[in-house]
């Protein structure tokens, strides 16, 4: 009866150890286990499928939009960075009247800049890719972070949406493009290297 709960996944460390011990012992108990694994994998695929509402995901991010902010503290949130001028700390803001848009040197992929760091050589900004546009392929120099604002961004073959993530790793290579257009907000560094 061990190895169904094993399986199940219910198992404390002193049982595990003790199937373990037994297991070894007995090639029988073994095969025994891994029929119960299949027959339990297998359950998941006899549950009907139930369709999911097209418009729960906007839902669901206008329900987080409306939470209550949690307090900084409860949470240990680093430091907000900030610029000091005139002897006074002050935040980076920058409205959005501000931002000077700029062609990336691609049709239809346009930068706003919202900051850069030299020592580190990242920068943070918005791209806006007209639709049908493409980015070039490139490859990163450090970890890339990408958050979907507004419409669709198509990265190795994955289509990203409206609130969707991406975190491209050091070395790995793309090049993401935009079916219906699209506006990201974006942390890069400025050692990419462009392999067009």
């Amino acid at each position: 009866m061990l190895a169904v709960f094993q399986v199940l996944d219910t198992l404390d460390d002193s049982e595990s150890r003790a199937l373990a011990e037994k297991l070894q012992k007995s090639p029988a108990l073994e095969s025994e286990r891994a029929a119960w694994e299949s027959a339990i994998a297998a359950i998941a695929y006899t549950a009907p499928l139930v369709p999911v509402a097209p418009d729960l995901k906007n839902r669901l991010l206008q329900r987080i939009a409306e939470l209550p902010p949690t307090p900084a503290e409860s949470v240990n949130l680093p430091p907000i960075v900030t610029e000091k001028t005139e002897n006074k700390t002050r935040s980076l803001i920058v409205r959005s009247g501000d931002i000077r848009w700029k062609p990336y040197g691609a049709p239809g992929v346009w930068i706003g800049k919202l900051s850069f760091d030299k020592k580190k050589r990242e920068i943070t900004c918005l791209m806006r890719l007209e639709p049908g546009a493409s980015f070039p392929l490139h490859r990163h120099a450090a970890s890339e972070e990408v958050f979907v604002l507004e419409g669709d961004l198509i990265v190795e073959g994955e289509v990203c949406h409206q609130g969707d993530y991406i975190r491209s790793v050091p070395g790995s290579i793309h090049s993401p493009l935009s079916e219906g257009g699209c506006l990201l907000l974006m942390k890069s560094s400025l050692n990419n290297e462009m392999l067009v």
